[in-house]
């Protein structure tokens, strides 16, 4: 919804977080379920459903909408972030790591690299977003204040 010239409501670049934060958040749960229980589908859609939790607090134009997914959005980098960091440390079937190659090692940790380097763009981008946003700030008025 527009006011006149003024950007109010779930759409413009909102509506863009809102549709790109799920296959991006599906993707982290996937990769944190997979850490504590190998890809169990109950934890990915639970992980998942934690995670997303802050998206539904725009969807109900919750004033703490803005402040909740900057949280949840640095939470995820910093957890990813610790994940891609335990990859190497792993527990394998004996013997596995040092049958690794140099060139598979490499390529595994440009891997890591891009995911934790994309979690912190994603979530460096979208906390400027949500601190900058005069839609953010329409739709998201603080709580009047009493007195």
């Amino acid at each position: 919804m527009n006011r006149g010239n003024t950007p109010v409501g779930v759409g413009g670049w909102l509506l863009v977080y809102l549709c790109g934060s799920i296959p991006f958040l599906l993707v982290h749960s996937a990769g944190l379920s997979g850490w504590f229980l190998d890809y169990a589908i109950w934890l990915l859609v639970a992980i998942f459903l934690l995670l997303a939790s802050p998206l539904a607090l725009i969807l109900l134009k919750s004033p703490r909408a803005p402040r909740w997914n900057v949280v949840a959005l640095w939470v995820v980098a910093l957890v990813i972030t610790l994940r891609a960091a335990a990859v190497p440390f792993n527990l394998e079937p004996e013997g596995a790591a040092q049958r690794r190659s140099p060139e598979e090692w490499v390529a595994a940790i440009a891997i890591l690299a891009a995911i934790v380097v994309g979690s912190l763009a994603w979530a460096t981008v979208w906390t400027a977003y949500f601190r900058r946003s005069l839609r953010v700030r329409n739709t998201f008025p603080p709580p009047a204040a009493d007195t």
